[in-house]
C-alpha cells in the first residue's frame, strides 16, 4: 500500500530504482512508488546515508547515470 498525491511535497526525496533499492536495503520504508521514481521519506537518517553512499552510487549520482 502506496500514499498518493506526493507531488509537491518538500519532506519527500524522490529517486531511480538504484537508488532505490539501495535505500530499501537500508531498511528506509517506500511512501510511493511513481512511474520509475520511488519516494521516501526524507528524515535526518536519510540524509546521514545520502551523504555516506558507497564509491560506485557517489560515481554514478555525480555523473548523472542514475536519478536520486
Amino acid at each position: 500500500m502506496f500514499i498518493k498525491n506526493l507531488k509537491n511535497n518538500s519532506n519527500t526525496y524522490k529517486c531511480g530504482k538504484t537508488m532505490g533499492n539501495f535505500l530499501i536495503k537500508e531498511g528506509f520504508p517506500v511512501l510511493s512508488k511513481d512511474g520509475n521514481l520511488i519516494v521516501f521519506a526524507y528524515t535526518e537518517r536519510l540524509k546521514k546515508v545520502l551523504a555516506h553512499l558507497p564509491l560506485h552510487l557517489k560515481i554514478m549520482r555525480k555523473l548523472r547515470i542514475i536519478n536520486g
